[in-house]
């Protein structure tokens, strides 16, 4: 059984620490410029059952990985962040042939939130989309088990 693909009541203590890690500290003072696009952050972790290893980049986020998947490895697989304005998009690999993607749809809409399409691809075929009108400085995340046991996390973040 496969979870949502974004739960904003996930991880109440991660979500400060990850903004941190996967988008900087400068964030909480970003403000987002519609004309000029925004900031947007894609990044991924594979936690792994039975296994005791932390990726030290994830050293900050550890003790609320722990708590949310207790008995499980963690590793960052990749991150990426670039500047994208209305129609671009930005991509992570995440190995054996998976790979996701984020659309920047609208900077800030009416209600002053950013409109982004995500998408979770295996070999190019699409296993899971979704669009998510979230604030700025706010990450949402996809949580999915592979067929292996492990389970990958997918964070989105946009300033």
């Amino acid at each position: 059984m496969t979870r949502p693909f974004w739960r904003r009541r996930l991880w109440p203590g991660i979500v400060l620490a990850a903004l941190v890690l996967a988008i900087g500290p400068s964030a909480t003072h970003a403000q987002v410029e519609p004309e000029n696009g925004c900031q947007v952050t894609l990044f991924a972790i594979i936690a792994l059952p039975g296994s005791s290893a932390v990726d030290p980049k994830l050293a900050a986020i550890q003790p609320q990985l722990r708590k949310l998947l207790p008995g499980h490895g963690f590793k960052l697989l990749d991150v990426r962040s670039k500047r994208l304005r209305a129609g671009e998009s930005i991509g992570c690999d995440l190995a054996q042939g998976w790979t996701a993607s984020t659309v920047l749809i609208q900077p800030l809409d009416e209600n002053g939130k950013i409109d982004l399409h995500c998408a979770l691809l295996q070999n190019g075929i699409v296993q899971f989309e979704t669009r998510v009108a979230t604030p700025p400085n706010q990450l949402f995340f996809c949580d999915r088990q592979l067929d292996n046991g492990t389970r990958l996390l997918i964070g989105v973040g946009a300033r």
